[in-house]
């Protein structure tokens, strides 16, 4: 199967070989041209040589609660990044494949094309096509995943889904190991390859575009929540409520999501300074504490059904539990959770708890911008004492009082139809990929590879290394994109990821 506008580099080799002849027969008359450094952007574009995008096909989605990180708004960044870094139009390719076998063709098709141009290098910027679970889907299409090439292997440990030993299960490994064949035999050819996302076991790319993982997911939520509920200044006698809800992506994923979270609130819940009020966790609660918080469930307004009993809403009193804190993972789930929460009428929104505390604010901290705003609001009723001793609000809180303020909520996959609930407070965070600076990053990378320069850390690129295949690849990852409704104009708007109307603006 050939790939989808190759054919045309056949036809502009000659019209190169045409414009060379008429270069020297110019040079012939007149002084020494004037060379472009290959390194700039403003290069000449013919130096730059044909790229092809290889990403999964991911459908059409017309529905809004579906997350923003799709393969095919990233395909579209990307080619606009390249053509800003200096590739010629014509040359870019863009294939979209619904299975690994698809994506063996089409490297192999580009491969042929290509091996025979000395002319200019080419580059292959390919994501693998995976098969994630629904749980894993809800969280959009740039969840790290590694494709196993073992046919016994049930799963890996960087997997994000528990895989079934199957003839289907068979089939993919024996697919992964035929696309890690043919990415080697475009390696030989002179090709440049870019893995984004998904890795292949026992396979080295010339450079990693790696995106979050759902642990990244987990602690960073989990941080958000800790800064915002100003834990640090929690006591055991005047603690904060958590409750944590992971959905069901198989044990080793779940357990990976736990350690995320747990390696932030851990400490907390040890001390007592944060409390379940489901008792899903306690002071003795330990890494392997993940069961009684995973969320089998997959249909709204079941996990509605399940968050509402979970944390002990009594219908025939209308008494409201306190919750500080909801840690949702991604926003189906809070969806889920703002619905019960509306059901039971818990009143007010994230904006009256720490106002003080933004969500901009947390994240310019942890990049050692500045210092946050320690000074907590106090609870209603509650004081902090030195001895530890409750107060009587708190005691008649523990005694069955109602408790009805609202909770911050935190979410990830930015959803339209969540949207909404974040500008009114109702949903305090959300969360994405920054897919503008990926296709950036991974232009610049392009660009690099093409020009055969090494591959380096410069002003507008960071690069680290992940070992694969005993080599140590060069990687760019960016931090998740964390929104709220303070800072949601600059991360979803401005850079053109939702319109206005989507935030009801």
């Amino acid at each position: 199967m050939p790939v989808r506008g190759l054919s045309r580099w056949g036809r502009k080799a000659t019209g190169a070989v045409m414009g060379m002849a008429l270069l020297l027969a110019a040079a012939s008359c007149g002084g020494p041209a004037q060379d472009t450094p290959s390194s700039s952007p403003s290069a000449t574009t013919s130096s730059l040589g044909p790229v092809a995008l290889m990403l999964p096909d991911d459908g059409i989605t017309l529905s809004q609660s579906t997350p923003l990180n799709k393969w095919t708004s990233f395909g579209s960044s990307l080619k606009k990044a390249l053509t800003d870094q200096g590739f010629d139009d014509d040359d870019i390719t863009s294939v979209k494949s619904k299975t690994l076998e698809d994506q063996t063709r089409a490297v192999e098709d580009f491969t042929k094309e290509n091996e025979a141009s000395k002319d200019a290098k080419a580059t292959l910027v390919l994501a693998p096509v995976a098969q994630p679970d629904d749980a894993t889907r809800q969280y959009g299409d740039y969840i790290n995943q590694s494709l196993s090439v073992d046919k016994s292997t049930e799963n890996t440990e960087n997997s994000p889904t528990d895989a079934k030993v199957s003839s289907s299960a068979s089939a993919s490994a024996s697919d992964a190991l035929e696309l890690r064949s043919s990415l080697v035999k475009a390696q030989k050819a002179g090709i440049s390859v870019v893995l984004v996302a998904n890795t292949i076991e026992g396979y080295a790319p010339d450079a990693y575009v790696q995106m979050s993982s759902l642990r990244e997911i987990a602690h960073t939520q989990a941080t958000l929540l800790a800064n915002k509920l100003d834990l640090s200044h929690a006591t055991k006698a005047n603690p904060k409520h958590v409750e944590i809800l992971i959905p069901s992506s198989g044990d080793a994923t779940d357990k990976e999501i736990f350690a995320g979270i747990w390696q932030v609130l851990g400490p907390y819940f040890k001390s007592g300074a944060a409390v379940s009020p489901s008792g899903a966790l306690d002071s003795t609660s330990t890494e392997d504490s993940w069961k009684s918080l995973v969320v089998k469930n997959t249909d709204r307004s079941a996990i509605s059904a399940e968050f509402t009993k979970r944390i002990g809403f009594d219908d025939d009193n209308d008494l409201h539990p306190p919750l500080d804190g909801v840690l949702a993972m991604n926003d189906m789930v809070a969806a889920a959770v703002t619905d019960a929460l509306s059901d039971m009428k818990y009143e007010g929104s994230a904006a009256d708890i720490n106002p003080q505390i933004t969500i901009g604010g947390i994240v310019d901290n942890l990049a050692g911008n500045k210092d946050l705003k320690k000074g907590k609001v106090p609870d209603p009723g509650k004081t902090d004492s030195a001895d530890g001793d409750e107060s009587e609000t708190d005691a008649e809180v523990q005694n069955g009082k109602d408790d009805p303020a609202w909770p911050i909520v935190t979410g990830y996959g930015a959803y339209l139809s969540n949207i909404t609930n974040v500008v009114n407070g109702r949903q305090w965070s959300t969360g994405l990929e920054d897919r503008n600076q990926y296709a950036a990053d991974a232009a610049t990378i392009c660009r690099m590879l093409a020009n055969g320069d090494k591959l380096a850390s410069t002003s507008s690129l960071k690069l680290s290394t992940t070992l694969m295949d005993d080599v140590k690849v060069p990687t760019v990852h960016e931090s998740i994109r964390s929104v709220s409704a303070s800072n949601l104009k600059k991360m979803l708007i401005d850079p053109g990821y939702i319109r206005p109307a989507d935030a009801g603006l």
